[in-house]
């Protein structure tokens, strides 16, 4: 009950349920009448996901659009790099959908699929949207809950601007050393 109730969801202000940690304490076994089911007051520890501001992870990129850069860990979709937060100077290419950096004469693509280290700026937590708001929405938040625009619980947006961020590839060492501590691949 634990695992269907916590696993796998956010919980404001926390984060994502990854685990259980263990279980302290166990009380109860009540029976209510008509139920048949029993019922234990559990004290437990839970192993959240979320990332503290200025933590570096890496993860795949998952798409590009002209607003950024969104991108996957696997376990944990909701990743965004605003357009601002990358590599200065980079332009959308319309025909390749992918963001471009213009780094020493050469256009350096970000390709779908690919690895991106990036730097956590901060984890947002979005409430969910209630009856009220839905009726009273205008615009592109008329399809907030939908497939076009699903709610997202929690977001981390982060940044790509700074020395050994960005895709893997385009810094030697691959991934054992400090960001920042590699060579520019050309």
């Amino acid at each position: 009950m634990i695992e269907e109730r916590f696993f796998d969801k956010v919980i404001p202000n926390v984060g994502l349920v990854v685990s259980l940690y263990d279980v302290q304490s166990i009380e109860g076994g009540f029976i209510y009448p008509n139920d048949g089911a029993a019922f234990f007051n559990v004290k437990f520890r839970i192993v959240v996901f979320r990332p503290f501001a200025g933590e570096v992870i890496v993860g795949k990129l998952k798409s590009c659009t002209k607003e950024g850069l969104h991108i996957s860990l696997t376990f944990f979709e909701d990743i965004f790099v605003p357009e601002h937060a990358l590599q200065d100077p980079s332009f959308y290419n319309e025909s390749e959908k992918a963001w471009v950096w213009k780094w020493d004469g050469n256009d350096m693509f970000m390709d779908v699929g690919e690895e991106v280290r990036l730097k956590v700026h901060s984890v947002r937590f979005n409430p969910p949207p209630n009856p009220h708001d839905l009726a009273n929405a205008v615009g592109d938040d008329k399809l907030l809950g939908t497939a076009a625009k699903p709610y997202v619980p929690m977001q981390v947006i982060g940044g790509v601007n700074e020395d050994g961020l960005g895709m893997l590839a385009w810094w030697g060492g691959g991934g054992g050393e400090e960001p920042g501590q590699e060579d520019m691949v050309e």
